[in-house]
């Protein structure tokens, strides 16, 4: 006996559930750009906390701590801006899965969502190794640093199913066998 289906469950293609995971990834890309990025290092926080203690220790008025986290777009002068083309590429092709029934991406539009994907994580991979100046990595970085594999990842996998489904290479134009 056959299951009965909701009529408002969507069911997905394999290239459409790429392209939405792409998309979410790509929202939540977006996203981790507002979230706190760098902070302060270590040793900063170490210092800041024996200033405390000896300001207490000669009864000195409490200090402010200073809101030294940066989110992306603070951090970074050029990088923000790939950062952002890659979020919106990914959430364009979880749009257009959502919007298409059926249909295929466009083969070019998914290879450019799985490349700014790649050049978006390794980008921030590079600042996860390699923070600005001494400043301390936040939580937002390794958001974005999953969220961008993810947008990599949708593009890729939407890829690979379009050429499963016979779109044809990307380097020969023609038919897959």
């Amino acid at each position: 006996m056959a299951e009965a289906r909701s009529p408002r469950t969507p069911e997905f293609a394999p290239q459409q559930r790429a392209d939405l995971l792409a998309g979410v990834a790509g929202l939540v890309l977006l996203i981790s750009m507002f979230l706190p990025w760098f902070g302060l290092s270590e040793a900063a926080e170490q210092a800041l906390q024996e200033a405390e203690e000896v300001t207490e220790r000669f009864q000195g008025e409490p200090l402010d701590e200073p809101d030294v986290n940066e989110n992306a777009w603070q951090a970074f002068t050029f990088v923000d801006w790939i950062l952002l083309i890659a979020a919106l590429g990914g959430i364009r092709a979880g749009v257009a899965a959502l919007a298409r029934h059926g249909g295929r991406s466009p083969i070019g539009a998914t290879a450019v969502t799985a490349g700014l994907g790649a050049v978006a994580a390794l980008l921030i991979l590079y600042r996860v190794i390699n923070p600005i100046g001494e400043a301390g990595r936040e939580y937002g970085i390794f958001i974005g640093l999953i969220a961008a594999i993810g947008v990599a990842a949708g593009g890729w996998l939407s890829l690979e199913q379009g050429q499963r489904a016979g779109r044809g290479s990307v380097a020969g134009g023609g038919q897959n066998p």
